[in-house]
């Protein structure tokens, strides 16, 4: 069987995910081609001759988030048995869908949330909210998501949504994390480090996530805080008087070594949909603030976990980050807790068998 993927520049949250199910199908014995955008760090890919990578030439971003690349014309030319696109708002998913009307692969739609806002999304980018829900979920968004021959979501909460919106039924499937390269620490660490893994842009909540940090330092003086990521606001952060270590870039290969020294993680976004760096995180055993966003609250358990706070409310997520850097016991548990929820649940060995069927029925219909 062979397989294209759509995929997000690596190594964003998204794109590994579809790096690493594309890896685990060629284990398994298929040929798989990923097509991304030149947006992204690809040096650190080592791959088997049956992974073939395909690195677009990428003319700009629309909003800071959507590569324009063409990857029409790649998938005309050739003859693939399914096409797996992932998301459903950027303009390569848009070309997939076009070239199904005229290659006969089976076409499979993965929706990586976007599918509704927070108040403080609306707020930040109302143009760009009622842009995407007046025009492009009722134009392009529609046909991108009418064509598929097979409708997933990696967030539960979007999948009675997505039938609302477009109506079809989708199937949950989650993202997933390497439990292996992302194993379990338990050790004690001598210092405090709460640390933030994402794109340095408004709506992962940047402005809220230096507010936390300046009650935690006032709260805890020898804190550390670790940002891995960048982006537009990036300066925000390094004006901010605050013991922030920007890390920038960071390996994939390289991040549990973060996690393994980080003593809480905050996700204070506004719009996710199933967040790997929480997935990561618990995984490594290291309990999790963050907002009660997309799944979000299918990974951290509200008081098992972590804790998960309101969009925005930067006080409330400050308090539950100085409870867990206070109380040694309580980190600890929630970290056991937290692993055994990935095991369980979000491990490649559990997703990869559950995309594995759904291709098998997709080429046998």
């Amino acid at each position: 069987m062979v397989t294209a993927f759509w995929g997000p520049a690596y190594p964003t949250g998204s794109g590994i995910y579809a790096y690493e199910l594309a890896r685990r199908l060629v284990e398994h014995g298929n040929e798989v081609h990923v097509y991304t955008s030149s947006i992204g760090n690809f040096n650190e890919i080592n791959h088997s001759d049956d992974f073939h990578l395909h690195v677009l030439r990428t003319y700009g971003l629309i909003w800071n988030m959507n590569p324009v690349a063409n990857v029409l014309t790649k998938l005309l030319r050739e003859d693939f048995d399914i096409v797996h696109v992932h998301s459903y708002i950027f303009f390569m998913s848009n070309m997939a869908a076009l070239a199904r009307y005229f290659k006969n692969f089976k076409y499979i739609l993965q929706f990586h949330g976007g599918l509704t806002f927070s108040e403080g999304t609306k707020e930040l980018f109302p143009f760009r909210v009622l842009a995407k829900e007046r025009i492009y979920d009722k134009t392009l968004g529609l046909f991108t998501t009418k064509k598929a021959d097979r409708v997933l979501s990696i967030a539960k909460c979007d999948i009675p949504l997505i039938k609302k919106k477009f109506g079809v039924d989708a199937e949950w499937i989650p993202n997933a994390v390497c439990t292996d390269k992302f194993g379990y620490c338990d050790s004690d660490l001598d210092s405090k480090v709460v640390t933030y893994v994402g794109k340095l842009e408004r709506w992962k909540g940047v402005d809220v996530l230096i507010d936390v940090f300046k009650m935690v330092h006032k709260a805890i003086e020898d804190v550390k805080f670790w940002v891995v990521g960048d982006g537009s606001n990036a300066s925000k952060l390094k004006n901010s008087d605050l013991p922030v270590e920007l890390l920038g870039h960071v390996p994939h290969d390289k991040m549990p070594d973060i996690y393994h020294k980080t003593t809480v993680s905050i996700l204070p976004s506004f719009m996710e949909g199933t967040p790997t760096t929480c997935l990561e995180s618990l995984s490594c055993g290291v309990p999790v603030v963050g907002t009660d966003v997309g799944d979000t609250k299918e990974i951290v358990i509200d008081g098992k976990t972590g804790f998960l706070t309101k969009p925005g409310d930067s006080t409330t997520m400050a308090s539950k980050v100085i409870e867990l850097l206070e109380d040694d016991e309580l980190r600890k548990t929630m970290g056991k807790d937290g692993r055994e929820h990935i095991e369980e649940n979000f491990s490649y060995e559990v997703v990869v068998k559950r995309m594995s069927e759904v291709y098998e029925l997709a080429v046998e219909k």
